[in-house]
Order: structure tokens, then C-alpha cells, then sequence
């Protein structure tokens, strides 16, 4: 069978709700109908590693960007994501095409458009996202991106509207 050759870089969480901070979880086990839109248009999914389950475990407290942006964070974000973009430079040295990187809308570590700040949400990003930006810019490179939005899972309209949006953003059929 042929590689599509197509990737996308997508948030820990959309593969593993079980790493979301108790009681945030919009699924049981990975937000399915995202997952559904990657294997029908083809994509290899690049899981990218949860920087907050990593840090502090599996039953931290939720917490917002201020706490989470301090040099010994930072530093893990930016280890962590280190083996991810070498994986991303090898598939972009080899033909393949990274067609995007997702966030979640108002994560103080995954956002790319909005985060949660002390008073709330938000725009700005995530802590995590910021160094994987730097990284990836530091490589030259510059990727497509969206946010999954905060009614994804919980609004059904939210959720169907978005899952359009996430499949044009593919560059797959409406």
C-alpha cells in the first residue's frame, strides 16, 4: 500500500483524553470524531507529548499560564519536544508534507490562539506551544495551525462546525 506522505502534529490529549486534568475531559478516551477526520483523509497523526501530564502527573491540579510559565517548564517543554521535531525534520527531509499543528483553545500549554490566565481565558498562547513554535522557527520552519475550540465535545453544533472547518484545514472534502 502507498504512504499518503501527509502528517499532522496533534495536542497529547486528542489521542489521550485520560491525560486531560480531571474533570476537563470532553470524551472518555480520545476526541473520536477529530481522530475520525485524520484516518479518513489519510494523515499519520504525530501524538505530540503532554508537557503538564509529564511535569506533574497524572492528578495535577488545573492550573493557568502565569504557573506554568517558569524557566524549569520551559526548559521541560523544550526537551520534550526536541525528538518530535527531529522525527519532523526527517519526514520533511524524506517528501513528506506536515499539513498542520493543532492546539486546544484556552489551554495554558497547548493553546495557539487563546490560553487561560489567571483571570481567564484569553489570547495569547500556550507556554508549551510557544516553544514548539520557537522550535520548529528555529528549524525555518512555519505550519499551518488551529485550535480545537473549547465547544468541541460538549456543543454539538460547536463540535459538527468545527469538524468542517478541521477537514478543509486537511485539505479534504467538506
Amino acid at each position: 500500500m502507498k504512504r499518503s506522505k501527509r502528517l499532522i502534529l496533534l495536542p497529547h490529549c486528542v489521542l489521550n483524553q485520560n491525560a486531560v486534568v480531571r474533570d476537563l475531559a470532553r470524551e472518555p478516551g480520545s476526541l473520536s470524531g477529530l481522530v475520525r477526520v485524520c484516518l479518513e483523509e489519510g494523515l499519520g497523526m504525530i501524538q505530540l507529548p503532554c508537557p503538564e501530564f509529564t511535569y506533574l502527573g497524572a492528578e495535577r491540579p488545573p492550573m493557568d499560564r502565569e504557573e506554568y510559565n517558569a524557566v524549569a517548564f520551559r526548559q521541560h517543554c523544550r526537551r520534550l519536544f526536541a525528538p518530535v521535531l527531529e522525527q519532523v525534520t526527517e519526514y520533511l527531509a524524506r517528501g513528506y508534507r506536515i499539513v498542520g499543528l493543532v492546539g486546544i483553545a484556552a489551554s495554558p500549554s497547548c493553546g495557539l490562539f487563546t490560553t487561560h490566565f489567571r483571570s481567564g481565558e484569553g489570547p495569547g498562547r500556550g507556554v508549551f506551544m510557544e516553544e514548539v513554535l520557537a522550535a520548529l522557527e528555529g528549524e525555518g520552519l512555519s505550519l499551518p495551525s488551529l485550535d480545537v475550540p473549547l465547544g468541541y465535545g460538549v456543543d454539538a453544533e460547536e463540535t459538527t462546525a468545527f469538524l468542517a472547518r478541521f477537514r478543509a484545514f486537511c485539505g479534504g472534502h467538506p
